[in-house]
């Protein structure tokens, strides 16, 4: 795995999911500098500094000096996780990506920049996985799927086979897509829901089948 040229890493955000990310960085052998977020969070105490807003944390650690990994998790509806990886990248950070070592990932995927493949996730021969998108935990996406920028695959989902996921995708935990479905961009795919004929963009589904509400 590349690793930005040895730079050490600032994390982005101060909750769960950044907690996650520092746990996974730490297994992959990466230093460390603190983490980035609007105030401090006492479950951090004893493991990394806090580093203050972005802006302290740019002036302190200019992109020369630091990559970023994106500690911010990406909820239905949210465009944060997507406005802060626009704007380190436009002062010129570079994002580290993440796999952790359960995961199992073909070595024909294609990813992006700052992609998450978390504990136990599964990816499979010729999946695209976009920009600062997120696999999370134990979550399954099979052959031949494109995973749009800043999509979602929430813990335990299962993407099969030439699946077509648009750019900020949100497909809740435990969701089953079936093969050959396309969804539209910004969609949320609700938590269980079983996914069996295409998804316009912008749209809410939820359950068994999933349908618009």
């Amino acid at each position: 795995m590349v690793k930005n040229d040895g730079l050490p890493v600032l994390v982005l955000g101060g909750g769960g999911h950044a907690r996650v990310c520092f746990d996974l960085l730490q297994r992959r052998g990466y230093k460390v500098l603190g983490y980035v977020a609007p105030q401090p969070d006492k479950r951090w105490d004893h493991r990394i500094p806090y580093l203050g807003d972005d802006d302290t944390a740019m002036d302190r650690f200019p992109p020369e000096r630091a990559a970023v990994v994106n500690g911010v998790g990406a909820l239905p509806g949210s465009s944060l996780r997507r406005e802060l990886f626009n704007r380190w990248k436009e002062k010129g950070y570079s994002f580290v990506s993440l796999v952790h070592d359960s995961a199992v990932v073909s070595g024909s995927v294609r990813m992006g920049e700052g992609v998450q493949i978390m504990a136990g996730a599964v990816v499979q021969d010729s999946a695209v996985i976009g920009a600062n998108a997120i696999i999370n935990t134990r979550a399954s996406i099979d052959h031949d799927c494109i995973v749009g920028e800043h999509a979602h695959i929430a813990p335990g989902a299962v993407v099969c086979g030439g699946v077509t996921i648009e750019h900020d995708v949100f497909i809740g935990a435990g969701a089953v897509v079936i093969q050959g479905i396309g969804i539209g961009a910004g969609s949320v795919i609700g938590a269980g829901s079983l996914v069996l004929r295409d998804v316009p963009p912008g749209s809410k589904v939820f359950g068994i089948p999933a349908r618009g509400r």
